[in-house]
């Protein structure tokens, strides 16, 4: 029992540090860039970033979640399974490909088709590598794959462009997806691909709640993308990353045991969400003041201490309303958590807009989606408490 227990606090270790070493490593590329360029070679690869991660999130369509019911419903079906949603989500890469051959200059357009492969691969894995667990694997295909960024990038930091970010960023996706994919390649079987037009119906919820957090958390980012100048977006880029990052560190507190959170009584779930609440406390302020040092040293971005509590206000909720949301699925409210996520998307994009076009800035948007956040949180906490 002993062993076991060990075991299982050993795999979630690793795959906690292979979540932070991915978010790490994101973060530290538009460091480098401005570092060795300007913010307004970031600020202008930013919209080629955006567009692929929402081609990402269709392309995706709730397909880990899909697939792990499917996995447990079935063992057998398993490498059948996966390799059929494999070749019935394809189209949509090629699909948002050829938007970006159209949106983009045609030499720029095939490397966002490189990036979508990668990252298409990458996630058709991500299901199988919890299955099996292999994050030690994940690990060393994450260090590898960024090893490479760093040698190329170091080779053309003299000379770094928009194109060439995105040359080499593509590329360091494309490795990562060819690596995740031959480390499973036992589970692709080639000669038994099929179309399940039926998979995007039935994921269709898994997507719903994937699109709606991920627009949740970025919604500001591509107002303030369209609205303002490359380097307020480089920086706002940056900004919205590192706040991000912080809120999903109450998803690394709770996620290994949300089986068991399902599973115990109401008593034991309202302790663990003060318990939380109070971390949050102590996490969200040390967050904001690392992020501070960061601004002010690094960027030279100077912000106001009004700035740090509107932070506050947009990443500490999430501390308070992550466990509700988890108790919500749990009494089989999933239509409820989604009219809540709309609001906030909605609401977050009308302050947003409204706040930077009010020339607010990087105060505005982040205003706006701070307010989202406290809304969503009041929300959650009335229909919670309307059901118990």
């Amino acid at each position: 029992m002993k062993n076991k227990s060990l075991k299982r606090l050993g795999l979630i270790t690793n795959n906690t540090l292979r979540q932070i070493l991915i978010s790490v490593f994101s973060m530290v590329i538009p460091f480098l860039v401005i570092h060795f360029s300007s913010k307004e070679i970031w600020g202008s690869f930013v919209g080629f970033f955006l567009y692929c991660l929402f081609a990402i999130q269709v392309i995706n369509w709730g397909n880990k979640e899909y697939l792990l019911r499917k996995f447990s419903e079935n063992p057998r079906e398993i490498a059948f399974r996966f390799s059929e949603n494999m070749a019935t989500r394809f189209p949509l890469v090629i699909l948002f490909s050829l938007i970006g051959l159209v949106l983009f200059p045609i030499s720029f357009g095939f490397w966002i088709l490189i990036w979508l492969l990668g990252r298409y691969f990458m996630h058709s894995t991500e299901v199988l590598l919890f299955y099996e667990k292999k994050f030690n694997a994940s690990i060393l295909i994450e260090l590898i794959s960024f090893g490479f960024f760093a040698v190329f990038f170091g080779l053309l930091k003299n000379s770094i462009t928009v194109y060439w970010i995105l040359v080499i960023f593509s590329l360091y996706q494309f490795l990562k997806g060819i690596l995740y994919l031959v480390l499973f390649k036992n589970w692709v079987l080639i000669k038994n691909l099929s179309f399940e037009i039926n998979f995007f119906k039935t994921a269709l919820p898994f997507f719903i709640l994937s699109i709606l957090g991920f627009l949740g958390s970025k919604i500001d980012l591509y107002i303030v993308e369209s609205l303002e100048s490359k380097t307020i977006t480089a920086e706002y880029q940056i900004i919205n990353s590192l706040l991000v990052f912080c809120m999903s560190i109450t998803a690394l507190l709770y996620a290994p045991f949300t089986k068991l959170l399902y599973r115990n009584t109401d008593q034991i779930v309202d302790k663990t969400k003060n318990i939380l609440a109070y971390i949050g406390l102590i996490i969200v302020p040390v967050s904001l003041l690392i992020i501070y040092f960061i601004l002010e040293l690094y960027l030279k971005v100077n912000l106001e201490f009004y700035f740090y509590l509107i932070a506050f206000a947009y990443v500490y909720p999430c501390y308070v309303y992550g466990l509700d949301i988890i108790n919500l699925f749990k009494r089989h409210k999933e239509t409820s958590v989604v009219f809540i996520l709309t609001t906030g998307v909605v609401l977050n994009s009308l302050l947003s807009a409204c706040f930077l076009y009010l020339d607010y800035g990087i105060v505005g948007a982040l205003s706006g989606s701070a307010i989202a956040q406290l809304v969503i949180l009041g929300l959650i906490k009335l229909k919670n408490d309307k059901i118990n």
